[in-house]
């Protein structure tokens, strides 16, 4: 939850900037590179704050369990649908050796939601079809 609570400075900015196009998004360069920042900064106070795990099965002291719904829901439920649907214990690896994917996934999800609220994405749907000679 808190960590979608990050993007509402970009959602604000880009429908301040409609004229701004950076990878489809209404943002700058600059802001991109300040929600890459804030976001791994995010992301790793999370990591160091977390105690080493004492088991090798996701438990009390994996960064799934202490940061999933309050925290970093961004990142872990996508990684965790489709570690899980692949194999079930990739879930588990990822938890414990690869939580770096976390990160990844969740700027992702900032991509997209940032594509989906975009003003530009919404002119997207309303292009009309070119009319036909005949």
């Amino acid at each position: 939850m808190i960590s979608i609570l990050l993007l509402i400075p970009w959602i604000i900015f880009g429908f301040k900037s409609p004229n701004r196009n950076l990878i489809g998004l209404n943002q700058t360069k600059k802001s991109l590179l300040l929600l890459l920042g804030i976001e791994t900064i995010f992301f790793l106070i999370l990591y160091l704050t977390l105690p080493e795990p004492t088991s090798k099965v996701a438990g009390l002291q994996s960064f799934l369990w202490n940061y999933f719904m309050l925290y970093y829901a961004k990142g872990i439920v996508p990684t965790w649908l489709i570690g899980e649907s692949i194999n079930g214990n990739l879930g588990d690896k990822i938890d414990l050796n690869y939580q770096w994917i976390y990160l990844i996934v969740s700027l992702i999800v900032d991509y997209l939601i940032l594509l989906i609220i975009s003003p530009n994405f919404k002119r997207l749907w309303n292009i009309k079809p070119a009319h036909s000679c005949t």
